[in-house]
């Protein structure tokens, strides 16, 4: 079998993606040869792979690394030496020589992370999409070439439409039905989002695309309350499809692939990553709950509930916050909040909602704008 394999690196011009096919029986060695040839570089002073997932499991301390050679002494930054025994962040280091694929990556999604170390540490995820027989994979390549052909007329029409026909022969349960069904509608998902413990009410009302993921609702959310995403974060589904959930994490990348995440870890716990698991996936019917936690120090805790489903209105940009009450606190102030220093009252709820969604048409409608981080909504008060 055939695995399918994405490489990314997320840059704020532009972000770099490739795909890779390679036999699941080939090794990390191979895997890094792969990689190189798709990125056209050459070969770096020093590369690893760290395991982000496997298994459908969030994973931490396993690295990958090249082979030295017999009068060579690996270097890791990560070890120290303390009392003459060697420590390191990494629990278990192999050989990508003698490294299968197949031995992590088990299940679409899993992930590891790919770092090049030239002048400096150069990082990529590299995620397992999906398996191909042979004959799949020699049409996705075909496909490939295709695409990037800068030629279109006859020719390309006949030969695309001939490897449609293909893939649908090797894969019947990809044929189109001679009425095909028509697409799915967007949805908008109104929430009500309130900020507990902190003395008064404080709440927004915002209504977004159902398709969204975690991560640009996280994004909604450091806007809502005029979060500076200095912190870390995540999200915890509480109710979906109206039945009570205690297991599911959503976090952030950097979370997930933080070595010091074996001390926390909890094997009881399923953990995905917000850039991939979307809001339609968890909340399904009305009354369905998460709680988003900001700054684990300050621990603002953030009640999430899905209060209606609606359909998109026509000449709405979304996402929109419809209502809001009271302020909220500043970052690094819950001491201010708990001793009842900082007022939050603010009666002018029109004055927060406009303030609100000018911010997030310049940061998220508007491309240009959104670059700017500097841009906060001003709530009426300035700190003394």
């Amino acid at each position: 079998m055939i695995y399918e394999m994405t490489i990314e690196k997320n840059l704020l011009t532009e972000p770099i993606s490739h795909t890779i096919r390679i036999e699941d029986n080939s090794t990390f060695e191979q895997l890094y040869q792969d990689i190189l040839q798709v990125l056209q570089e050459e070969a770096p002073k020093n590369h690893s792979f760290q395991i982000m997932r496997s298994n459908g499991k969030k994973q931490s301390g396993i690295s990958i690394q090249p082979q030295p050679a017999p009068d060579q002494v690996s270097e890791d930054p990560f070890v120290y030496n303390e009392d003459s025994e060697n420590t390191s962040l990494f629990d278990e280091r192999f050989y990508e020589n003698g490294t299968p694929l197949k031995d992590y990556f088990k299940k679409p999604g899993d992930a590891a992370t790919y770092i090049s170390v030239q002048d400096i540490p150069d990082e990529y995820t590299v995620t397992f999409s999906k398996t191909l027989t042979p004959a799949e994979a020699i049409l996705a390549e075909l496909n490939q070439l295709i695409e990037r052909s800068p030629e279109r007329g006859e020719s390309y029409d006949i030969l695309k439409g001939q490897l449609d026909e293909l893939t649908q022969l090797l894969n019947p349960s990809s044929r189109k039905s001679k009425k095909p069904a028509s697409p799915k509608q967007p949805q908008i998902y109104s929430f009500k989002i309130t900020l507990e413990n902190v003395g008064v009410p404080v709440w927004r009302k915002v209504q977004v695309n159902s398709s969204s993921t975690f991560l640009e609702l996280h994004k909604i959310i450091q806007i809502l309350f005029d979060w500076q995403d200095d912190h870390l974060h995540e999200f915890r589904i509480q109710k979906s499809n109206g039945i009570r959930q205690k297991n599911v994490v959503i976090e952030s990348d950097e979370e997930a692939s933080s070595p010091f995440d074996s001390i926390f870890f909890d094997d009881e716990q399923t953990y995905l990553s917000e850039t991939e698991e979307r809001l339609h996936d968890h909340f399904l019917v009305e009354k369905d709950q998460a709680r988003y936690t900001y700054d684990f120090g300050d621990d603002w805790q953030h009640k999430i509930v899905l209060e209606k489903i609606l359909e998109p209105a026509e000449g709405t940009t979304y996402p929109i916050c419809t209502a809001a009450k009271n302020d909220a606190p500043y970052e690094d102030s819950r001491y201010e909040v708990m001793t009842g220093d900082l007022s939050l009252l603010n009666s002018d709820a029109k004055g927060i909602v406009s303030s609100v969604n000018t911010v997030l048409e310049m940061r998220l409608h508007n491309k240009k704008t959104a670059r700017n981080k500097n841009i906060k909504v001003w709530r009426g008060r300035f700190p003394e």
